[in-house]
Order: structure tokens, then C-alpha cells, then sequence
């Protein structure tokens, strides 16, 4: 480990990222059917409860990450010193911020004027320590590219967190339903990860390499906690103004655009700050690498966000009468997903281009505006209505997300890939039009005479028909998806004819890897 990082081969990268497509597609998956369930069991109070507590959970577990998972992720150089150094800080830390975490969790319910809330942190506060154990063997992972062993960990974790959460609820235990399922995921994603991970810290670690990774990790550091208020302070201030119902209603209408861009876009970015950091002293390879990732994520994100929209409301509808209007934030939240698709791989590409402090510029930038708009807009609302207060919140996301990310692309493409902005929005527009395609179906379909039909069947006829006219869009416009997939479905033909294989037994690897290789 201690010599510089060889350039990645395309074939690598690629199931990299089909690795990172099942990891984080199995755990959306499963989350989808929880969150679902555990939707029609409880109610928006609870769901409230514990996003507030999540949040400030996330703000302890920020504190003592440092940058540190970037840091080991990016550095040419790596050593077994840099490692045992790291986690040594890594756990000491994840004690120290734990104990304070539940310390200081009555003046957090104070704050958000939620008794309840108390509880909440003191139960969900040994998670920061468990995050501490975690650290250095997932970034050992994530740097080599081992998504597969990131995949069982993950799915794992998530299936068994959902089975206690889903048990829990239905024998009446509310919100400890919620956070019996979070405690869960965090205890059997550490043990699995520890059995996956070969690396074991030493006996007598040397504290002074910790120096060596500070320097990236301390942009990295100011950063992650910038990019944590940047996009926190929706659910922060929803609770602080509005109560726990108000962001019930905003948490579950931003889940599930968020699952969405989850398991699309984010799916590549795991895999892109070790891919492009192999390729940060090549501008026009980094820049070109860029454009194909961009262009991935826009097809794989924006058509499933349209459809998401489309079926908001029989969607909320199925889910029961406490949930009712939360059809209106959940579609504006899909506008906002569909913004964010084009900023998720602008921070990890900062990143591996040496660029941290731009990155923390450009995320405390946000962090600041966010927080700015939405003190206003909590001040500025005064109705009681809790669907009113989530959708207002989600307008002002949508503003602050559009000029965010209008500056990252300048920044980012412009100034350091040095490339065109319009060579990489271009290749973007056919997923776009299929988006906008899909959320429009439901204009038609009502006209069928659709809606006189229960939730769940419009839900899958909408979905049904949304799915189709999206993919009918994008087949027709994308070119170069086209190129990529014609081919492939030509040879897959041969061979099933030759070999009586099906279609389906073949890889997602193969197909991700002709992506990269393009």
C-alpha cells in the first residue's frame, strides 16, 4: 500500500460501478419497501422525531470523520502507518463526541421545543462511535475499489434493520420503531464490514503520520461539515420553526426523491472520486471522464424522478389519510432531486483534482444562503398548516440548490476541469426531456379515466406508463445511448441464441464498464 495508485482500468472501474449500482440499489430497495410500510403504521410526528434527532447525530458524526475517508481515498502514497494513525484518532474521537452528543441532547429538544426529542438522542448518541469504528476500513474499501464487499456489508445491514424496524412497529413500539431500525443498520453494517476488511490496525501505532493526511483532510473536514449544513438546514430549520409533524411531512416527500438520486447519481459518485483522482494530472482525460459520469447519472436519474412525480399522488394517497397533501412538497422535491443530479459530482470531482478548499468555499456558500433563506422563510410563515410550511421549504430548496449548483458547474468545469460548461450539460438534455415526458403522463391517463381507480392500481398504471413514455423519449433522443446499448443487445441476442443462456443471467458489470470505456 505503499506505492502511488495505478491509473484504473476501464474494465475495473466499471464493475466498480455496477458494485456500487447492487450496494446501493439492494439498500434503496429495501429502504423504499420500510420507509412504505412503516409510513402506514406511524404517522408524520414520528417520522418528525427522528429526522430532527438524525440531524443532529450527523452533525457529531461529521466532527470526527475530518475528512479522513476522502484523505485516505485520494492520497497517492498510503501507508500502514497513515492508517493505524488515523483510526487510533478516529475512535478516541468517536468516544469523546458520543459522550458529549448525549450530554448536550436535552438542550437540543429545548431548541426544537420537543420534549420527546431527548430520548431520541440519548438512544441514537453510541452511533457516533460506531461511525469512528467504521471509517478507516470502509475507505480502505472504497480506495481499492472493493464495492463488492461494500455490497454485502450494506444490503445485509439494511435488510436487518428493516425486519426489527418493521417488527417493532407492528407490535406498537412507535417512534423507537424508527430508531430501533437506524441502531440496528449501524451495529450489523460495522460487524459485517469488520469481517469483509483485511486490514487489522497495529498494536503500537504511530500517531505522527496522522500529520501527513491533515493537510487534505482538514479542506476535507471543512467541507464535509459544510456540505452537511448545506443540506441539513432544510430538516434543521423545518423542526425548529414548524415541529415534528411539518417535518415529517417535508422528510418523507424529500426520501424518496433522495432514495432516487441515491441509487442513480450517487451509485457513481462512490465510485468516481477513486476514478478521477487516478486521473487529476490529465485535464482533458479528467475533463472527458467528467462528461461521460455527468451523462450516466442525468440518464439513470432524471427519467425515475419524473416518474416519481407523476405517481405523487396516488403514491400518497396509498399510504393513508395522515400523509394527506404531502403530494405537493414530494413533486416539488423531485424538481430539487433533478437539480441536484447535476451537483453530485461536482464535490467528489473538486476533490480529486486536489481542490478541497474550493469545494468547502462553494459548500459553506450554500450552507450560508440556506441557512439565510430558510431562517426567513420559517420566520415569514405563519400559517399552521404543516403540508403549507413542508412546501414552502421545498421552494425555497429548489432557489437555493439552482444558484448553487450554477456556480459549482462554473467553478468546477470551467475553472479547474478547464472544459466547456455546454459540452457538459449537452450530452444531459435527452434525460431531461424524458423527465419532463413522464411527469406530464398523468394529464392523459386521468383523461382515461384513470383516477376512478383505487391508490395502488393507479399507482401502477401511472407508473406503468410514465416508465414507458420516459424510456420512449430517451431511447429516441440519447445517440450515444443508443450506441452504448445497441451493440450489447445485438451480442446478448447471439449469445442466448447460441447458447440458450437468458438474457438476464449476464452481468450489470459488463454493461457499466462499456459506460466507462466510451
Amino acid at each position: 500500500m505503499t506505492s502511488p495508485q495505478p491509473t484504473p482500468a476501464p474494465g475495473r472501474v466499471g464493475s466498480a460501478i455496477g458494485w456500487s449500482y447492487v450496494v446501493t440499489a439492494g439498500r434503496i430497495g429495501s429502504s423504499v419497501i420500510v420507509t412504505f410500510l412503516l409510513a402506514k403504521l406511524l404517522g408524520p410526528s414520528e417520522f418528525g422525531l427522528l429526522a430532527m434527532a438524525t440531524v443532529f447525530i450527523l452533525f457529531a458524526q461529521t466532527l470526527i470523520q475530518q475528512g479522513l475517508v476522502a484523505a485516505i481515498v485520494q492520497r497517492d502514497k498510503l501507508t500502514a502507518e497513515h492508517l493505524d494513525a488515523a483510526f487510533v484518532v478516529l475512535v478516541l474521537a468517536g468516544l469523546g463526541v458520543g459522550l458529549l452528543t448525549a450530554a448536550v441532547s436535552p438542550l437540543w429538544a429545548l431548541i426544537n421545543r420537543a420534549p420527546d426529542l431527548t430520548e431520541v438522542c440519548l438512544a441514537l448518541s453510541p452511533l457516533v462511535l460506531v461511525q469512528g469504528l467504521s471509517i478507516v476500513p470502509e475507505a480502505i474499501l472504497r480506495r481499492e475499489l472493493q464495492f463488492r464487499s461494500i455490497a454485502i456489508r450494506t444490503l445485509l445491514a439494511s435488510v436487518l434493520s428493516g425486519v426489527v424496524g418493521l417488527a417493532l412497529a407492528l407490535g406498537g413500539a412507535g417512534i423507537w420503531a424508527l430508531v430501533g431500525q437506524q441502531l440496528v443498520n449501524a451495529v450489523a453494517g460495522l460487524v459485517v464490514l469488520w469481517l469483509v476488511c483485511p486490514w487489522r490496525p497495529s498494536r503500537r501505532p504511530k500517531l505522527g503520520a496522522i500529520r501527513e493526511l491533515w493537510a487534505f483532510s482538514a479542506h476535507a473536514a471543512n467541507a464535509g461539515l459544510g456540505s452537511l449544513i448545506s443540506s441539513k438546514a432544510d430538516i434543521l430549520f423545518t423542526g425548529i420553526f414548524f415541529g415534528p409533524v411539518a417535518t415529517g411531512i417535508y422528510r418523507l416527500a424529500a426520501r424518496l426523491p433522495d432514495m432516487l438520486v441515491d441509487v442513480t447519481v450517487r451509485s457513481i459518485q462512490q465510485v468516481s472520486l477513486s476514478s478521477l483522482s487516478r486521473l487529476q494530472q490529465d485535464r482533458a482525460r479528467f475533463a472527458a471522464h467528467l462528461v461521460q459520469l455527468q451523462h450516466l447519472g442525468a440518464v439513470a436519474g432524471l427519467p425515475v424522478l419524473g416518474v416519481l412525480a407523476a405517481t405523487a399522488r396516488p403514491l400518497v394517497e396509498f399510504l393513508g389519510p395522515q400523509w394527506a397533501g404531502t403530494e405537493i412538497p414530494l413533486q416539488l422535491l423531485c424538481v430539487f432531486g433533478a437539480v441536484n443530479v447535476f451537483g453530485v459530482l461536482l464535490g467528489p470531482a473538486l476533490q480529486a483534482i486536489g481542490q478541497p478548499g474550493k469545494l468547502a468555499a462553494i459548500l459553506w456558500s450554500r450552507g450560508l444562503l440556506g441557512v439565510a433563506t430558510l431562517a426567513a422563510v420559517g420566520a415569514l410563515i405563519t400559517s399552521d398548516d404543516p403540508v403549507g410550511q413542508a412546501t414552502a421549504v421545498a421552494v425555497a430548496g429548489i432557489a437555493i440548490q439552482l444558484t448553487v449548483n450554477a456556480a459549482s458547474i462554473w467553478v468546477t468545469v470551467h475553472r479547474v476541469a478547464r472544459a466547456s460548461i455546454g459540452r457538459f450539460l449537452a450530452p444531459t438534455g435527452p434525460a431531461v426531456l424524458a423527465a419532463l415526458a413522464a411527469s406530464l403522463v398523468p394529464f392523459a391517463t386521468d383523461r382515461l379515466g384513470v383516477d376512478e381507480l383505487g391508490p395502488l392500481a393507479r399507482l401502477l398504471v401511472v407508473g406503468a406508463a410514465a416508465g414507458l413514455v420516459a424510456a420512449a423519449v430517451l431511447w429516441s433522443t440519447d445517440r450515444p445511448l443508443r450506441q452504448l446499448v445497441t451493440p450489447r443487445l445485438m451480442r446478448l441476442r447471439r449469445t442466448r441464441a447460441a447458447t440458450g443462456t437468458p438474457a438476464g443471467a449476464h452481468s450489470v458489470e459488463a454493461s457499466a464498464t462499456r459506460s466507462t470505456e466510451k
